[in-house]
């Protein structure tokens, strides 16, 4: 459930993506990739692994159940087959938990000290539910309180940056950037939770909750707003307009995958979560060859 290579990967372009975009919009001849860099993405990468943990232990029963009833997608989780024992992630989490203090809570407030603190506050919340039970009970409640999350995580980054070359030199313009990298995850999100009636189980789906031809449409509206958001941030920090085509391209295809599942229902069709991550590393990956291919790098 997380690919370190894979992840890694994923941890350091959607940082440089925030990283190298905000110095652009600030006007920066050349971008930098300073000493903190390693420390931002270190800190997504650990981050998501995080959250992953915080998963992993918060569904624990509903997983164990639903692999013992043969659910195809968790039959063959660690959990259920026994290779990892729940006391081996809660060592991990408390693990990951400390190193993720260790870079981020120093003496005196910074930017980036203050968005550690509120984004751990809030996923810390989300492992306990929220105190709520309902919202372990309800998918869309789930996907609203905690989906956010990954827009907090963004917004670290962004105070990671403010510390590094001012708060001055971040504006309104951030806001576009980190919508448009923040829908990609609501894309995925609800791509990797559809499926075709006859595939239902117990387990919670999107397309049981809204009924698959409704649950169709929602990567595709995440994808077309973040390709909205991410055109205009492009051209406001004046990347190539090659960046708008891949884009553009990117977003056709997953909206293309979810009409074709709509129109002719299949299992097949409705492996959507492929498309939906394709969109997301065009996004990451185009970013920062956008901005690499017009301005010198500095280290």
């Amino acid at each position: 459930m997380f690919p370190l290579q894979q992840m890694a990967s994923y941890a350091a372009l959607h940082f440089l993506a925030i990283w190298l975009v905000l110095q652009v919009l600030a006007g920066f001849p050349s971008v930098r990739i300073t000493w903190t860099a390693p420390r931002g993405v270190t800190t997504v990468l650990l981050f998501l692994l995080l959250m992953r943990l915080y998963d992993e232990l918060k569904d624990a029963a509903t997983d164990l159940a639903l692999g013992r009833s043969g659910d195809p997608l968790y039959r063959d989780r660690v959990l259920v087959t026994g290779a990892v024992r729940i006391e081996d992630i809660k060592l991990l989490r408390w693990a990951v938990t400390a190193v993720l203090v260790l870079l981020n809570v120093w003496p005196g407030a910074t930017w980036a000290t203050l968005a550690f603190g509120v984004l751990f506050g809030v996923s810390w919340l989300s492992f306990h539910w929220f105190f709520w039970p309902a919202v372990s009970r309800h998918l869309l409640l789930a996907f609203a309180t905690h989906n956010p999350i990954s827009l907090l995580l963004d917004a670290y980054v962004v105070a990671l940056f403010a510390d590094t070359f001012g708060a001055d030199r971040v504006d309104g313009r951030a806001a576009l950037l980190l919508i448009g990298l923040w829908l990609p995850m609501a894309a995925w999100e609800t791509s990797r939770k559809i499926r075709t009636p006859e595939d239902e189980t117990s387990y919670s789906t999107y397309s049981r909750v809204l009924g698959w031809k409704t649950a169709a449409l929602l990567p595709a509206v995440f994808t077309i707003g973040s390709a909205t958001a991410l055109v205009i941030a492009g051209v406001q920090a004046g990347l190539h307009p090659a960046f708008s085509v891949v884009i553009g391209a990117a977003c056709a295809i997953v909206v293309w995958r979810c009409a074709r599942f709509r129109v002719a229902p299949s299992r097949r069709h409705a492996d959507l979560k492929p498309w939906a991550m394709l969109y997301a590393t065009a996004a990451n990956i185009g970013l920062v060859a956008a901005v690499l291919v017009s301005k010198p790098v500095v280290w």
